[in-house]
């Protein structure tokens, strides 16, 4: 994967941070999540902890953007070709957005999952978006965000501008 200079990296631990209280309301989902059982078989669903995260990981990222000037258009947006985690407006750039979440780094981090397979399906999302929609002529780029959640109060968030180009 190609990472830009312009990563951004940030620590989401102050309690006065609107980012911080979302995340904490989102975690204590997500930890309810990881501790029910199925009724059937009596097994924790580590899919539905998976899919908590993940949605912790879109919130604060929006959260993010949202701060940071962009103006978010879709939010799970789907076409023939799959999911696009966030679609926003950055100046006049269309950024495709895939979102990362992990709670631990042991299986590497969070940005090192986007393959050259999902990058292909971000394309392929772009022109489905682009084919669907009245926009003004606009620069596209892609974009990764990485986030390790390591508590209810704490995580660790990278911005990865132009994750990746097209012609890879």
């Amino acid at each position: 994967m190609t990472v830009s200079a312009e990563t951004k990296s940030s620590t989401l631990a102050n309690s006065s941070s609107p980012v911080r209280s979302k995340a904490s309301t989102r975690s204590k989902a997500s930890a309810n999540s990881i501790q029910s059982k199925d009724a059937g078989t009596g097994e924790k669903s580590a899919q539905t902890a998976g899919q908590s995260l993940g949605k912790v990981g879109e919130q604060l990222s929006s959260t993010y953007l949202e701060q940071n000037g962009f103006e978010i258009l879709e939010r799970n947006w789907r076409c023939k070709a799959g999911e696009a985690d966030i679609i926003a407006f950055e100046d006049d750039t269309l950024v495709f957005i895939e979102v990362k979440t992990r709670s631990q780094s042991n299986c590497g981090l969070p940005e090192d999952a986007v393959t050259a397979q999902k990058r292909t399906r971000y394309e392929n999302i772009a022109i489905n978006y682009l084919m669907h929609h009245q926009l003004p002529t606009s620069k596209v780029r892609f974009d990764v965000i990485s986030l390790l959640v390591f508590s209810e109060h704490k995580a660790f968030l990278r911005h990865h501008r132009d994750a990746f180009f097209s012609d890879e």
